[in-house]
C-alpha cells in the first residue's frame, strides 16, 4: 500500500494497492460509480468507488496539493489535478475538457453518477454559552453544543455571582467575541426578569462593536422569556430562539440548539468563496470533515458493538484533532492548533526546545531542529529524504498529538460518565505521517507514544482518507457505504494490549499466550520495559491468555487479575505494548535514544 512502502512525492498520483481492490475498470462498468473528494489544509484526495461483481468497491485513490489562493486557482484547481490523477489511474475520464464534472456516466463508463465532498478548511464554530444554573441549564446547554465542528469557548452560569454578571466574563465576551452566544436558563413558565436582564446586559456591551463583530445570539431558555429577550437587543443584533434546553428540571430537549448550530455553521461555511465554487462544480453540499467522521465513527462503533467508543485522530497541517464517538451520546471533540504545516508555529511556542528532540533518535541539537521544522513550515507536504527527516516528522507528530491529547482529556472528563476520559476500543488515526509512514509498526509507535493507550485497544489507518466521504455516500447509497467500509476502508495495525502501571525494567510484566482455531500459535514471557508482537493476520481472530504480574492492570477489572479475550489480528497481529504506564524514558540523551531506537526495532519484529 503506497504509504507503507516507499510514498511519491508530494502532488503524485496514489493507486489502491490493496491486493482486492485490485480490478479491472472493465469489471466495474456495472451499477453507480462516485467520487469522494476530501480537501485538507495540505493535500487534496480523490478516491473512485465502482461496482465489482455487484458490490461497490473502492477502485482508485489520488491526491495534489491544496490550492487557496487567486494566484493558484483557488480550492477547485488542486481538486482538478487531484481528480485528474484519479483518471489516469481508473482509465476513465471523469472531467470534461473544460474541468467540469461529468454527470452522469455515459454508455462508456466516462464520468460519475454521485459525487461526496468533504473539506477541513472551513475554521469551527466558536461558542459561548450563558446561562443562570450552571448544574440544570447550562450543563444541557453544554451537551448540546459539543458538536464536531463547534468550539465550545467558555460556559458562564451566574448562579455563583448573585444573579448579575461578573466583570470578567462579560469584558471577556466583548474583547473577543465569540461566533456565537447561545443563552439559557430557566423552566418553561418560569420567571422572566433574570433572563430580560441577562439580555440587557450583553446587549449594551455589544452595541459599542462594530456590526460584523457582533455575534449570533441564539435563545434556548424559558419560552416565556422569548419575546422579552428578542426586546433587548433590539437594533443590536437578532435573536433566534429554539426550543428550551431544559424545559424542566426533569427533561431535556437538545435537538433545537444544535439543530440551530449546525445552521449556522454551514451557513458561514456557504459563505466562504472557495467554498461555494467547489459546492457549485460538484453540485453537492459540503461537508465538514469532522461532522461527517463522526458519522461513519459512530457507525463502526455500533457495527463492531465497541462499548468504549472508536478515537479518531487526525494529525493535519495546521493542527490536530482527536473525536471520541460512542454508540450513543454527544462526540466530543478537541482541536489544538499544533500541526506539520502552520501548526509548527503552535508546536514552538510551547517554549519547551526538547519537546520534539525527546522523541528523536538521531542525535540532533534543538536549534536545528526548530530550523528543519521552520522550513517544512512553509513547505509543508513534502515527503522526507533521509532517515533524519522521517525520524523528525514522526517526532513532531508525537509532541503534537501528545499535546493536543492532554487538552482533549482535561476537557472530556465531565463527559466520562465515571470513567477514564477518552478510552476507547479502536483507535482510527487520519493524516499524512501516519498514511506516508514506511512500516505499519512506524505508524502504530507514533499512536502508541503519543496516546498512550492502556487496557486492549484496537487500532487501524484510514489509510485513503475514505471516512469523511463514506457519511456522504451512504445518505446516497448504504449499501455501498457499507460495502466499502468492510473490503477498503480501513487498515487494521492489530490489537494492542498495554498494561497500566509501572516495573522495574527487565521484570516479567505478563505471559501471554495466543490460541487460533483451537490451535496454539505463540506464547511468551513479555518484560517490563519492551514490545512484543504475537501473529495474528487481518481478519484472523483468536484467543489471548493473559497473565499480568501483581502490579499491572491489563484492563479485566483490577492489577494483577489475568483472564482470556477474543482478540482480532491486524498487519502487526497482536502488539504487547510493556513499557508502562505512564511511558517513561531515561534522562541522558544517548540512553533515551538507545531506547527509541529499541522501541521501533521490537515493533517491527514479528
Amino acid at each position: 500500500m503506497r504509504g507503507l512502502g516507499a510514498p511519491p512525492g508530494r502532488s503524485e498520483r496514489r493507486a489502491c494497492a490493496k491486493g482486492d481492490c485490485e480490478h479491472s475498470m472493465a469489471e466495474g462498468n456495472q451499477g453507480e460509480a462516485y467520487l469522494l473528494i476530501d480537501v485538507g489544509h495540505v493535500l487534496t484526495h480523490a478516491a473512485y468507488i465502482s461496482r465489482v461483481e455487484g458490490a461497490a468497491r473502492l477502485a482508485a485513490v489520488a491526491e495534489a496539493s491544496t490550492t487557496t489562493t487567486a494566484v493558484e486557482g483557488g480550492l477547485l484547481d488542486g481538486v482538478r489535478r487531484a481528480t485528474a490523477n484519479l483518471e489516469l489511474l481508473v482509465g476513465r475520464q471523469i472531467l470534461d475538457r473544460a474541468g467540469e464534472l461529468r454527470q452522469p456516466r455515459d454508455a462508456d463508463g466516462h464520468g460519475v453518477d454521485g459525487v461526496v465532498v468533504t473539506a477541513s478548511l472551513a475554521p469551527l464554530l466558536n461558542v459561548a454559552l450563558v446561562g443562570l444554573t450552571r448544574d440544570f441549564s447550562l450543563a444541557s446547554a453544554v451537551r448540546a453544543a459539543t458538536l464536531p465542528y463547534v468550539s465550545l469557548q467558555r460556559a458562564i452560569s451566574l448562579d455563583g455571582s448573585g444573579d448579575c454578571w461578573d466583570a470578567e466574563d462579560l469584558e471577556a465576551l466583548v474583547q473577543q467575541p465569540p461566533d456565537v452566544v447561545v443563552i439559557v436558563g430557566g423552566a418553561d413558565g418560569g420567571p422572566v426578569t433574570p433572563i430580560r436582564e441577562m439580555g440587557e446586559a450583553l446587549s449594551t456591551a455589544y452595541s459599542l462593536l462594530a456590526a460584523p463583530e457582533r455575534p449570533a445570539i441564539v435563545f434556548a431558555g424559558n419560552e416565556r422569556a422569548c419575546r422579552p429577550l428578542q426586546a433587548a437587543f433590539t437594533g443590536v443584533v437578532e435573536v433566534s430562539a429554539v426550543a428550551n434546553v431544559r424545559p424542566s428540571p426533569q427533561k431535556e430537549d437538545l435537538g433545537g440548539l444544535q439543530n440551530e448550530l449546525a445552521r449556522l455553521f454551514y451557513n458561514r461555511l456557504g459563505r466562504c468563496e472557495g467554498l461555494r465554487q467547489l459546492s457549485h462544480w460538484a453540485q453537492v453540499e459540503l461537508r465538514h470533515d469532522l461532522d461527517a467522521l463522526a458519522r461513519t465513527l459512530r457507525f463502526v462503533a455500533r457495527r463492531h458493538g465497541l462499548a468504549r467508543g472508536v478515537l479518531g485522530v487526525d494529525a493535519g497541517g495546521n493542527g490536530s484533532r482527536v473525536l471520541w464517538v460512542r454508540s450513543e451520546g454527544p462526540a466530543l471533540n478537541w482541536a489544538s492548533p499544533f500541526g506539520l504545516g502552520s501548526g509548527l508555529a503552535a508546536l514552538r511556542q510551547l517554549n519547551d526546545p526538547t519537546a520534539v528532540v525527546r522523541w528523536m533518535y538521531h542525535p540532533i541539537s534543538w536549534a536545528e531542529v526548530w530550523d528543519r521544522l521552520s522550513n517544512i513550515e512553509v513547505r509543508p507536504g513534502g515527503v522526507p529524504e533521509t532517515e533524519e527527516d522521517w525520524d523528525l516528522q514522526q517526532a513532531a507528530v508525537r509532541e503534537a498529538l501528545a499535546a493536543t491529547w492532554k487538552g482533549a482529556l482535561g476537557a472530556w472528563a465531565a463527559f466520562a460518565e465515571g470513567r477514564p476520559a477518552g478510552e476507547a476500543d479502536m483507535i482510527v488515526a487520519r493524516g499524512t505521517t501516519f498514511n506516508h509512514a514506511r512500516t505499519p509498526g512506524q505508524a502504530a509507535l507514533m499512536l502508541l507514544d503519543a496516546l498512550q493507550p492502556t487496557g486492549l485497544v484496537r487500532l487501524a489507518l484510514d489509510w485513503a482518507n475514505l471516512l469523511p466521504g463514506l457519511s456522504g455516500l451512504a445518505e446516497r447509497d448504504p449499501q455501498a457505504a457499507v460495502q466499502v467500509y468492510d473490503h477498503d476502508a480501513l487498515l487494521e495495525l492489530g490489537t494492542v494490549v498495554a498494561p497500566r502501571g509501572v516495573l522495574r525494567s527487565g521484570a516479567r510484566a505478563l505471559h501471554a499466550r495466543l490460541t487460533v482455531a483451537g490451535q496454539a500459535r505463540a506464547e511468551l514471557d513479555v518484560p517490563a520495559g519492551s514490545i512484543r508482537r504475537l501473529p495474528l493476520g487481518v481478519n484472523e481472530r483468536g484467543r489471548l491468555e493473559l497473565y499480568p504480574a501483581r502490579g499491572l492492570d491489563v484492563g479485566l477489572g483490577r492489577r494483577g487479575r489475568g483472564g482470556v479475550v477474543e482478540v482480532r489480528g491486524g498487519a502487526l497481529g497482536i502488539i504487547i505494548d510493556a513499557r508502562g504506564r505512564p511511558l517513561r524514558m531515561p534522562d541522558d540523551d544517548e540512553a533515551r535514544r538507545s531506547t527509541l531506537e529499541a522501541w521501533q526495532r521490537e515493533i517491527e519484529e514479528p
